[in-house]
């Protein structure tokens, strides 16, 4: 195997992002570039530099047809509850299946496919109030954590190895106590029950559930109706009209650049080739 360097992991990355573009306007679904990726768009028209990886969303109903879409096919992989028995994310990745990553944490409970990837982030519908926001966050953030709990070692998982060894025996307890109630299908069901009560439109806000308790988290319904064409590395792709309203929500004075010792990826993985 090839280890990819930062443009190679950025190029594939891209090209991922270029087939879900066509598949959505061809199927007349609707995406936003947004998080990190969003920043790159506004500032770069492209990649933050030193960023591996793009981030989208998509409301519930356009998600679920995507996934549906993607589940069969054959020129990418996609690695989501819906394609995959076992998974330790609510939110689905789009994987190039020449690639294999491999993450710097143990026991992390990775899909062995995974490879460079782009994260699609479902949006649902939330309630208005902060009270049932902050309940309904507690409820879905206790199945996604019991889900990583219950997934084969993934209860130890850190990136340190002395820590993992540590909760490896620490945890176990609490391993086996959640597995008396379910594995981590059980625990994904209900996160999935739960994450689709409320439809999209049905109230005024929506939301990544696993951020709905923090207020850039929680977004009006409008911000999901109105999409345009922006640059994305030269080429032509989907975010919401008011993107520069979720940018300053989120990240303040997001045309600043960080000072240059935090001009680092965050994301645990080295990107390599597969020997054909």
């Amino acid at each position: 195997m090839k280890q990819l360097s930062l443009t190679e992991v950025q190029k594939r990355a891209v090209d991922i992002l270029l087939y879900i573009d066509k598949v959505c306007r061809k199927e007349n679904l609707h995406y936003t570039i947004f998080y990190g990726s969003l920043i790159g768009v506004e500032r770069h028209q492209g990649f933050i530099p030193w960023d591996d990886d793009i981030d989208i969303v998509m409301i519930r109903p356009d998600y679920e047809k995507l996934m549906a879409i993607l589940k069969d096919d054959p020129t990418y992989r996609l690695l989501s509850f819906e394609t995959r028995e076992h998974f330790r994310y609510p939110f689905a990745k789009l994987v190039d299946p020449k690639t294999v990553a491999k993450t710097k944490q143990y026991f992390g409970g990775e899909d062995p496919d995974l490879g460079v990837f782009v994260d699609i982030f479902p949006i649902d519908g939330i309630p208005d109030d902060k009270t049932s926001q902050q309940k309904l966050r507690q409820v879905t953030e206790q199945y996604r954590l019991n889900l990583m709990d219950t997934l084969d070692h993934c209860y130890a998982r850190s990136y340190s190895a002395y820590k993992a060894l540590l909760k490896l025996v620490v945890r176990y307890p609490q391993h086996r106590r959640l597995l008396k109630t379910g594995d981590d299908r059980y625990w994904r069901d209900l996160y999935q029950q739960e994450a689709q009560k409320i439809a999209f439109g049905a109230t005024k806000t929506c939301g990544y559930l696993e951020w709905i308790h923090i207020n850039w988290g929680v977004f009006p319904i409008e911000w999901f109706t109105e999409y345009e064409d922006v640059e994305f590395e030269g080429h032509q792709v989907m975010a919401i009209k008011a993107r520069r309203d979720f940018l300053t929500l989120r990240y303040d004075d997001y045309m600043t650049m960080p000072p240059e010792n935090e001009r680092i990826t965050h994301h645990p993985y080295d990107f390599y080739t597969i020997d054909e």
